[in-house]
């Protein structure tokens, strides 16, 4: 049997939304000790046992700040003081865990997805990927490969309105791109009872298998960045 995810951790979440205290998350927290962390865990494994061909640089560590999140939010900035999380993720992420292509996996109350690409780059990593994709020929490459995968799955929308000051009076094929803060492919279904029924996990992995073009553009994109770094 392939590895699933059991349904009840999508209860357990919504149990938490409504009770986000220290308190119940003490009482309930065998639940997450010893039947989500094991799964999560032996997906992760799926995963990565999946893909790991055609990504063998990418890390997939069963740990808290590396593939896995905390529990815990950071409450130093937020308004908002619930003392957790009510969602759970797992990533697997190249070299490095920030600024880095990504293949995640995400699981709340309200919406089950995965997806592959680059998510929140730093304002540096940004200025690369302006660069990169202001060149005629990567653009309509990138701009392609966008696409085609609209075919078959989801693709970010871009975060600004209006292109960069900037690139304003370039011409490209897909100016588009310049507007983007990060993009990602991903493919997203209603949380149910298929998390523990249907075989999923092969779902996903066609996902990351059929993103390999795009995602090399993502790892050219960290290689760039990484130089720019060095110099």
């Amino acid at each position: 049997m392939p590895p699933r995810l059991p349904y009840a951790t999508i209860a357990f979440l919504e149990d938490l939304r409504q009770n986000n205290t220290r308190e119940w998350f003490a009482e309930n927290r065998h639940f997450y000790d010893h039947v989500i962390l094991p799964a999560m865990t032996e997906l992760l494994a799926a995963i990565h046992d999946g893909i790991k061909d055609i990504y063998p640089n990418y890390l997939a560590i069963p740990k808290v700040n590396k593939s896995f999140y905390r529990m815990n939010r950071d409450l130093r900035f937020s308004k908002d003081k619930s003392p957790y999380k009510t969602q759970f993720g797992m990533l697997i992420y190249r070299r490095v865990r920030k600024d880095s292509p990504f293949i995640y996996l995400h699981f709340a109350p309200e919406e089950c997805f995965w997806a592959c690409g680059w998510y929140q780059p730093s304002p540096e990593a940004i200025a690369i990927w302006r660069e990169m994709v202001s060149e005629p020929k990567l653009n309509k490459k990138v701009g392609q490969l966008l696409d085609s995968a609209r075919k078959k799955y989801l693709v970010n929308e871009p975060h600004l309105k209006r292109m960069p000051r900037e690139y304003k009076e370039i011409r490209l094929p897909y100016p588009e791109l310049l507007r983007y803060k990060g993009v990602y492919v991903h493919q997203e279904r209603p949380p149910g009872p298929w998390l523990e029924k249907e075989d999923w996990v092969a779902e996903a992995i066609t996902l990351f298998r059929e993103s390999e073009p795009f995602m090399r553009v993502m790892e050219n994109w960290q290689d760039r960045l990484d130089i720019s770094r060095e110099i």
